[in-house]
């Protein structure tokens, strides 16, 4: 049972969809974070991670918990379902032109 759900997760993260999903996610929050003023460094200290994590989140290269989702929205003052709806947003005509290859 480990086992398979091990190379299901390995799956899922080796996944390119999700991987630009990702990527939008750390563009969409790294350009809200420019529109506050805020820079990188600052804004890793307010969500409890290191700059250099935080780098990793805006380029798309590592994925964020839960928790630390919730203190960005929060940071942005904007419900964390704003942020998933801009993500949505963004990424609409994708997935709405997915099945159609």
């Amino acid at each position: 049972m480990r086992k398979r759900l091990k190379d299901l997760y390995t799956a899922v993260l080796s996944d390119a969809e999700y991987l630009q999903e990702l990527v939008e996610l750390g563009v969409l929050i790294g350009s809200h974070r420019t529109a506050l003023g805020i820079n990188q460094e600052e804004f890793a200290k307010m969500i409890g991670v290191s700059r250099r994590t935080m780098t990793k989140i805006e380029n798309g290269r590592q994925s964020l918990s839960f928790v630390v989702f919730l203190r960005i929205a929060a940071i942005f003052e904007v419900r964390p379902e704003y942020l998933l709806q801009e993500l949505a947003r963004v990424t609409q005509r994708k997935w709405s032109r997915k099945g159609e290859d």
